[in-house]
């Protein structure tokens, strides 16, 4: 068993190294250095998704608002006989000028 966990303690380390030095996840400077790569926008934006129902279109969104530190959300039925695009603008812009 003592080879196990030698065995063990071994990737476990090149494993930690790895994952600190990933070129995928950040750019080593120095060797106690390092910059970390953000993949995302540092601004509080809308989420929505589009759900096909029958008869038109159900949009779900979901915003988050810091003054209450609270995740909002809400539904809107798109029928079929209205344009799909802009009335998701409309959506938008609605729910933008509630906050």
């Amino acid at each position: 068993m003592k080879w196990f966990k030698k065995w063990f303690a071994k990737k476990c380390k090149e494993a930690w190294e790895n994952s600190q030095y990933s070129m995928e996840d950040s750019i080593p400077m120095t060797k106690n250095q390092v910059i970390s790569r953000s993949n995302s926008i540092e601004t509080i934006g809308m989420n929505f998704t589009v759900y096909r129902a029958s008869g038109g279109y159900v949009l779900e969104h979901r915003m988050y608002d810091r003054k209450t530190d609270r995740n909002i959300g809400g539904l809107h039925v798109i029928t079929d006989n209205k344009d799909l695009g802009e009335e998701i603008g409309k959506i938008i812009t609605f729910e933008q000028l509630k906050m």
